[in-house]
């Protein structure tokens, strides 16, 4: 988080009262230093639900984690949360416990002034600014809270209503999921609440203004909100996280030295200009908007060119900042385009032994010339016939021809048309039949396959540190994968993680690999 902005928070999570839920199965997120902060309500009964909402809180905070500068906030939350969405759902289908296992989500992601939202479900989040104005910054994704915007159910009616905690939309429940997003500017003096149903059920929107603008720190506003859902019944897990923003006193100087300033001096206007603009002053504009173009002309140091190899679109004027007059280029013509010189009348003669019309100091008759002429002709002809000739019978009768080549009989077949993710598959299958062997024998990883490769050989042995460190460098790496594989990859990746972190998922794990090996070793136990 930037210096210029002084970002407190608090949060608190609780069970509740209520004997139906004996577990808390809410999670969030409470990441100052990169400026997340996120509420998860799992759903799915036992503790299905607990492992579906720290999953999600883990895949979030490992994406703003790993977020490098410049990376736009909304694609990242949108991407965490979908890769959440995707992992839940395809841990739910392979374990038989968390078959009914989903979460709510929703997210704030702050960076100096812009704050970012992310929603899915019924949890909320509200936003006090700094006038002390509410604002409900997210629409709950419920059945109830569909028919009140539809106007076939007021609010009143929505309150009381038995279906008022059943989901519309939740992490995990579908391949896909949609998410709400938005990105809105902030000022100091704003404070947020990021809640789960537990607290909104018994606090009203009007004591969370209350609260919110009541000016104490965040952690002692979540014990006074937990408090209150205590006296009146606590009726389901309640987590509530509150963050506030202030200006750090360099921004109030600067304010203030702003304020003083407007009071004594012009109003600047700045305008984006390029740096080609820098370079041209306004006694040059006029001039760049219509270039004279030199004349072409051929330097007497060139060959007298005939007319029609001259190329006047190959002729290149050069200017430089103080515009001299045009320097021209001439292109190289081929070399087969150069005239002839023919020798004059006052050149030294030929050579006799170049006549080819006898001797060059006596004169002969237009016949001789003639039939000179039709003679040289006739014996040129037949030595190229004769030429050609020669060349057949070589190349047909006396040049042996090389064998055709064996023709290969055995048939190839292509498994597939990527190679990468065929060699890859088979690589990962390797890891699956005995992890143990490739542990040993595995050669030192170099990119974000191998890296996960081993990541999960560590984790089917349930060696679970080395497996979060070989995991965290495959995802450090996965721009370096093919875009067709990187994104199964990275949800991969993503599902191993969480993992590695949490010890009821840990032995779950163990339990259901155990069983699959039993039952592999004896196929006959079940029959």
């Amino acid at each position: 988080m930037d210096s210029s902005f002084r970002i407190s928070s608090g949060a608190v999570s609780d069970r509740g009262l209520s004997e139906k839920r004996p577990q808390n199965e809410d999670s969030y997120l409470e990441m100052s230093k990169i400026g997340i902060y996120a509420v998860a309500d799992g759903v799915g009964g036992a503790q299905a639900g607990e492992v579906a909402s720290q999953m999600a809180m883990e895949i979030l905070g490992e994406a703003f984690a790993n977020r490098h500068d410049g990376d736009d906030a909304e694609t990242v939350m949108r991407t965490a949360i979908e890769q959440a969405n995707v992992a839940i759902h395809q841990m739910a289908h392979e374990l038989p416990q968390l078959s009914s296992m989903a979460t709510t989500v929703v997210a704030l992601h702050l960076d100096e002034n812009i704050a970012t939202i992310g929603h899915v479900g019924d949890s909320r989040l509200y936003r006090v600014d700094r006038d002390g104005n509410l604002n409900p910054e997210t629409d709950d994704h419920s059945m109830v809270a569909e028919e009140v915007r539809a106007g076939r159910m007021t609010a009143q009616q929505a309150e009381n209503h038995p279906s008022r905690n059943v989901i519309s939309r939740a992490l995990g429940a579908e391949t896909t999921v949609d998410v709400d997003l938005k990105t809105i500017m902030v000022d100091p003096g704003t404070a947020f609440l990021i809640c789960s149903d537990g607290i909104t059920r018994h606090v009203s929107d009007q004591e969370i203004k209350g609260v919110l603008t009541f000016g104490g720190a965040p952690a002692e506003i979540c014990e006074y909100l937990k408090n209150l859902c205590y006296e009146r019944g606590a009726e389901d897990n309640l987590t509530a996280v509150v963050v506030k923003i202030a200006a750090t006193h360099s921004i109030e100087n600067q304010v203030a030295r702003s304020l003083a300033a407007s009071d004594t001096e012009e109003p600047t206007i700045a305008t984006a200009r390029s740096s080609f603009e820098n370079q041209v002053t306004d006694e040059d504009e006029g001039e760049l908007l219509e270039l004279e173009t030199g004349e072409i002309s051929i330097p007497d140091t060139t060959l007298e060119l005939p007319t029609e190899h001259v190329d006047d679109s190959e002729t290149i004027s050069i200017f430089d900042e103080e515009r001299p007059q045009p320097v021209t280029l001439a292109t190289p013509q081929n070399e087969k385009t150069e005239p002839v010189e023919v020798a004059s009348s006052s050149s030294k003669p030929m050579d006799d032994s170049f006549s080819m019309f006898g001797d060059s100091g006596t004169a002969l008759s237009e016949e001789e010339k003639s039939g000179s002429v039709a003679k040289i002709a006739s014996a040129f002809a037949m030595l190229v016939l004769g030429s050609l000739i020669g060349l057949g019978i070589y190349h047909f009768a006396l040049v042996p021809k090389p064998a055709d080549p064996p023709i290969d009989q055995r048939l190839s077949v292509m498994r597939t048309d990527d190679i990468a993710f065929s060699s890859f598959e088979k690589n990962r299958r390797n890891v699956d039949a005995n992890p143990e062997e490739y542990i040993r024998e595995v050669p030192p990883a170099s990119d974000a396959e191998d890296y996960y490769l081993i990541g999960r050989a560590y984790l089917l042995v349930g060696d679970f540190p080395k497996a979060r460190l070989a995991l965290i460098e495959a995802q450090k790496q996965i721009a370096q994968v093919e875009p067709a594989n990187a994104k199964i990859l990275n949800t991969d990746i993503a599902t191993a993680l969480v993992l590695t972190t949490d010890p009821t998922i840990q032995s779950r794990l163990k339990l259901e690999l155990d069983a699959v090996s039993r039952q592999l070793s004896n196929p006959n136990a079940n029959q």
